[in-house]
This record gives structure tokens, C-alpha cells and sequence, in this order.
């Protein structure tokens, strides 16, 4: 079984938050994202696989590796 959309940018976001911290993530992403849209609807089709307990698990690993 491959790896799901939603998961892929899940890492893909963790990855930039680890490099760049939370605030130069988004901005790293607001270069490329015109900002139109619904965020809230785009938001939850991306995270719809991921629980909240394994986002928490990510953060807390993140903020370890500091």
C-alpha cells in the first residue's frame, strides 16, 4: 500500500516545520499558495487521514530534536 496524498503532505509540512520552524514554514508555503480558496475545507481534506494524535506525536518529536 502506498503512501496517501494527505500523508505526503503531512511529512512534507513536518519536514519544513523541522528546517524552518512554524512561522518560516508558512511563510515557505505562502510564496507558493495565492492564499484563495477555503482554508478550513483545504485543510481538513489534507489532514483527513491523519488523527490528531499522531499530529501531537509529530510536534512532540520535533520539538525533542531541537
Amino acid at each position: 500500500m502506498g503512501t496517501s496524498l494527505a500523508e505526503i503532505k503531512f511529512k512534507g509540512w513536518m519536514a519544513l516545520v523541522k528546517e524552518l520552524g512554524y512561522a518560516g514554514a508558512t511563510k515557505f508555503i505562502l510564496i507558493y499558495e495565492p492564499g484563495a480558496g477555503d482554508y478550513t475545507k483545504e485543510r481538513k481534506e489534507v489532514f483527513k487521514d491523519v488523527s490528531i494524535e499522531e499530529i501531537a506525536e509529530e510536534i512532540r518529536k520535533t520539538k525533542n530534536k531541537r
